[in-house]
C-alpha cells in the first residue's frame, strides 16, 4: 500500500514501512542502471541504505545486471580520525562494492587523508564534471534537516568542500552501532550546487525521528536554514519515506 502525493517539483511516495521502502529503493537503483548503464551516481551510506544494498545484492544473484560500467561517488565523508578509507565509504565498499563488480578506476571516494581538502573537493567536482556530471544523487535526510553533510546555514550555491559539523549531528552518527572508534566534526561533502545539478535527486527518509525535518522539508520557506528544503528547487526529485516518517 502506497500513497502518492506531488508537493511543487517533489514527488513523495509514502510506504508502509522500512522493509516496502527499501525494496523501493533497490528497485528505482535497478531501474536507473538498465536505462542507462553508464550511471554516474553518488550512493548514500548510513541506516537506510543498509537494508537497500542486501536486496541489491541478493536481486543481483537471482536476476544479474551489469555494474561494471557504473561511475560510483561518494556523498560525503568523515573526515580522520575517521580510517583513511573513510566511514562512509566503507560501509559503501562492504555492503555494495564488495559483490557489485564495479571498477576501482569508476569508483570515487572522497581523498580524506588528502592534505589539501580544499584543492581534493575542487578535483572531485572537476571530476564529475568529467564524468559528464552526476545522473543520480541519492541521500538521506538528517535529523536538523541536512542533506549530505550540508548543515543549516548551507548555501544553496554551495560546491563540494570541506565542512564542519554540529555537534548534533556528531552524536547522530555516533548512534550507528557500526561504526567504531572516533568520530570527527569535520567532513567533506557534495555542495548543495553540486546536488541540485544532478539530473535526478532521490532521498530516503525512514522512521518516526525524521518526521520533524521531512516536514521541513516539503512545508515553510526556501531557506538555508532548512538545507533540504533546497530540493523543492530540482526539476526531479523524489522522497521515498515510510509512513512513520511521513508528516
Amino acid at each position: 500500500m502506497r500513497g502518492l502525493i506531488i508537493l511543487r517539483r517533489v514527488k513523495v511516495v509514502v510506504h508502509r514501512d522500512a522493509a516496502e521502502l527499501s525494496e523501493a529503493a533497490a528497485e528505482l537503483f535497478r531501474a536507473r542502471l538498465a536505462a542507462k548503464p553508464d550511471l554516474a551516481m553518488a550512493v548514500p551510506a548510513g541506516r537506510t541504505p543498509r537494508r537497500m544494498y542486501g536486496l541489491l545484492r541478493k536481486r543481483q544473484a537471482r536476476e544479474p545486471l551489469e555494474y561494471g560500467r557504473m561511475r560510483v561517488f561518494s556523498v560525503d565523508e568523515l573526515c580522520p580520525p575517521a580510517p583513511s578509507d573513510g566511514y562512509f565509504w566503507r560501509q559503501v565498499r562492504s555492503e555494495f562494492l564488495s559483490w557489485a563488480p564495479v571498477p576501482a578506476e569508476r569508483c570515487h571516494p572522497f581523498d580524506v587523508a588528502a592534505a589539501d581538502l580544499e584543492a581534493m573537493c575542487r578535483a572531485y567536482e572537476a571530476t564529475i564534471a568529467k564524468a559528464g556530471g552526476l545522473d543520480l544523487v541519492m541521500l538521506g535526510l538528517g535529523p536538523n534537516a541536512h542533506i549530505a553533510s550540508n548543515e543549516p546555514g548551507s548555501a544553496f550555491d554551495s560546491p563540494t568542500r570541506p565542512v564542519r559539523l554540529r555537534p548534533e549531528t556528531v552524536e547522530y552518527i555516533l548512534t550507528d552501532e557500526t561504526l567504531q572508534g572516533c568520530v570527527s566534526d569535520r567532513a567533506v561533502t557534495l555542495g548543495i550546487a553540486t546536488i541540485l545539478a544532478a539530473r535526478e535527486v532521490v532521498v530516503l527518509v525512514s522512521g518516526r525521528g525524521k518526521r520533524a525535518p521531512l516536514a521541513r522539508l516539503l512545508e515553510g520557506p526556501i531557506d538555508p536554514a532548512v538545507p533540504a528544503s533546497a530540493l523543492r528547487l530540482h526539476a526531479r526529485c523524489t522522497i521515498l519515506a515510510d509512513r512513520d516518517a511521513s508528516p
